[in-house]
């Protein structure tokens, strides 16, 4: 099998030839060692691939840069301006600049829709305060979508079988709020405060978002993400089954009348909704971390999601700080902990030290050289 056939027959719950190992296509530097290792089975994910973008006519967005100076270093900050006929909100990002821009400088911004990371610190969300429910709702009912089945085909081709597109449908409703809309602790407070109105903005960005998936589900791409940063840290139980799982389900169940494929990003702790999560109709917990960063050991994933897929994120911790040989050692005992293998993949999904990343993965390489075969025999 090659490499895109291997990742297709796990996704479809059929037996691959190797388990598969992946990376986001971000993340690995270009050069020798990245060309080594894919050449060796490493599979590069491209998961930032918009499959619906979306517009928003009636409103104008202003951005106005800053750059705050330390030094040959300093900050990027940048204030965004949402204009309505509903009124008014604005969201500041800030980002870690390497360099000092001259006087000759061109603004350029590097990358391409399906390859950039591109990650900020949100210094301040667009809410605020209660008056502006009225103008996000009017932001997410007032827009259109345009699909982009056109570009993905392109993409797919070029990529051919050295890699995987993800299609990016953008987190679900309630971590829109918690993580891009209010933060956490305003998020949280207006559950107590305003209660009614939280909701019906949950119910606004809802229908956005289904909108949204009935589009994917009729486009050429398999595979459909979620971009969620699960953790029972900021979701309790009661918390997840009143706004998580009714939506899951739905997406799911439209996605999979056209043949298509769930993956919900999942990094975080989730060991109180283990049990929930396996009633669910998504298909793929991803970037699922196991200890010891994560308190759901392997096993009891396993046990708990007989018809789902586990596609974990190698633990970020182990590669910053063991030895190649400990990084051997964990990785066959996973192996040996999900023998024969099915339904399982590993994968990387969180950045890590450059200065240790050809040793690390070196020693992944060497424990899938020796024990990756499919059924697993450790």
């Amino acid at each position: 099998m090659n490499k895109k056939e291997r990742l297709d027959a796990v996704l479809h719950h059929k037996e691959p030839d190797r388990i598969p190992w992946t990376m986001y296509a971000s993340f690995p530097p270009w050069g020798e060692a990245e060309r080594k290792f894919r050449n060796k089975g490493l599979t590069l994910i491209y998961q930032h691939f918009p499959i619906v973008k979306v517009t928003f006519p009636e409103m104008e967005v202003t951005e106005k840069n800053k750059y705050i100076l330390e030094g040959d270093r300093g900050r990027n900050v940048i204030l965004r301006e949402f204009k309505t006929p509903a009124g008014q909100v604005s969201a500041q990002h800030e980002f870690i600049i390497d360099s000092i821009p001259m006087p000759g400088d061109l603004i350029q911004r590097f990358g391409s829709e399906i390859d950039e990371e591109l990650l900020s610190w949100v210094t301040r969300h667009p809410f605020q305060n209660e008056s502006d429910y009225e103008v996000l709702e009017y932001i997410y009912k007032n827009n259109k979508f345009k699909t982009n089945y056109g570009d993905f085909i392109f993409t797919d081709k070029i990529v051919g079988s050295d890699g995987y597109i993800m299609a990016n449908m953008g987190k679900s409703p309630f971590q829109v709020l918690l993580y891009e809309l209010m933060g956490a602790e305003k998020c949280y407070l207006e559950i107590a405060d305003n209660p009614k109105k939280l909701k019906k903005l949950y119910e606004v960005i809802y229908k956005h978002q289904k909108r949204k998936f009935i589009l994917a589900a009729k486009s050429p791409a398999t595979l459909i993400w979620v971009p969620d940063n699960l953790t029972t840290v900021l979701t309790p139980p009661a918390y997840f089954e009143e706004y998580y799982v009714p939506f899951y389900n739905e997406m799911a169940d439209i996605l999979h009348r056209e043949g298509k494929i769930l993956a919900i990003h999942m990094d975080g702790n989730l060991n109180s909704l283990v049990n929930i999560i396996g009633k669910t109709r998504i298909d793929i917990v991803e970037a699922f971390t196991p200890p010891p960063m994560g308190n759901l050991s392997l096993t009891e994933a396993r046990k708990a999601w007989k018809d789902k897929i586990i596609w974990i994120n190698f633990p970020g911790s182990v590669l910053a700080t063991a030895s190649a040989k400990l990084i051997e050692d964990y990785t066959i005992n996973m192996l040996k902990s999900v023998a024969p293998g099915d339904n399982f993949i590993i994968g990387c999904t969180e950045n890590y030290p450059m200065e240790s990343w050809e040793i690390a993965f070196g020693a992944i390489e060497s424990a899938l050289e020796k024990y990756g075969e499919f059924p697993v025999k450790c």
